[in-house]
């Protein structure tokens, strides 16, 4: 059984995975924060699907870009669960499971999230969710200089760039927005397959995919002498 984790959003979602087939999918709404909310979402799952931690064979997560807590929260709990059952842990960009829902569809996915401060998170995704322009943090003004190809528009920050595009005659796809599904994770392990096995130096040393400094940050900074 594989597990996997996504808390990179406000929504956040888990799932499980057995003999190739999904077991377990949620998402579900922080109203209060991932860390109260997501080992009791995952002990849930586990009763539900009547399995153990010791069930667990893999671990994959959505890593970022996206909340700051939310990615702290959601790494330290998929290490912890790794180390503890000496098991691999696979991450991925969570703008491209965003972009997941466009695969093989026909054209170019630009992925947006927002990144407060009037910035967006963006990346830019062939049909076959391969890295056109890798993941990083905007203005969205900068998407205008893309070579976007008229791309299906994902993501929480699509409606950000919407009206932007649509001045200036940028033409783009919408896509409605929906929250990250972690099932989706899965099918990333399986487009993009690579060695999976339990690596203590390369687990100790993992980071969430921040890209920037967190916005409390950004303000201790601009308050200094």
């Amino acid at each position: 059984m594989k597990l996997a984790l996504d808390t990179s959003q406000t929504a956040g979602s888990i799932a499980l995975w057995e003999n190739g087939r999904p077991l377990y999918s949620a998402c579900f709404d922080i109203s209060i924060t991932h860390s109260e909310t997501l080992m009791p979402k995952l002990d849930a799952a586990l009763d539900f699907c009547s399995r153990q931690p010791s069930d667990i064979e893999a671990i994959y997560l959505g890593n970022g870009p996206g909340s700051f807590t939310g990615l702290r929260i959601g790494l330290a709990t998929a290490k912890g669960i790794a180390f503890g059952l000496k098991i691999p842990l696979r991450v991925f960009s969570s703008l491209q499971l965003c972009a997941l829902n466009r695969y093989r569809c026909g054209r170019n996915i630009l992925a947006v999230a927002d990144a407060k401060m009037r910035e967006v998170y963006a990346a830019l995704y062939d049909e076959n969710l391969n890295e056109l322009v890798p993941p990083g943090v905007f203005e969205p003004s900068a998407l205008l200089a893309w070579n976007l190809g008229a791309p299906y528009l994902v993501g929480s920050g699509a409606k950000l760039v919407q009206a932007l595009f649509k001045e200036n005659n940028t033409p783009f796809v919408p896509v409605p927005d929906s929250p990250l599904n972690a099932a989706g994770l899965f099918q990333l392990a399986e487009i993009f397959p690579e060695n999976e096995e339990y690596d203590f130096e390369k687990l100790a040393v993992l980071e969430p995919f921040y890209l920037r400094e967190s916005t409390a940050q950004v303000h201790a900074q601009t308050k200094l002498p």
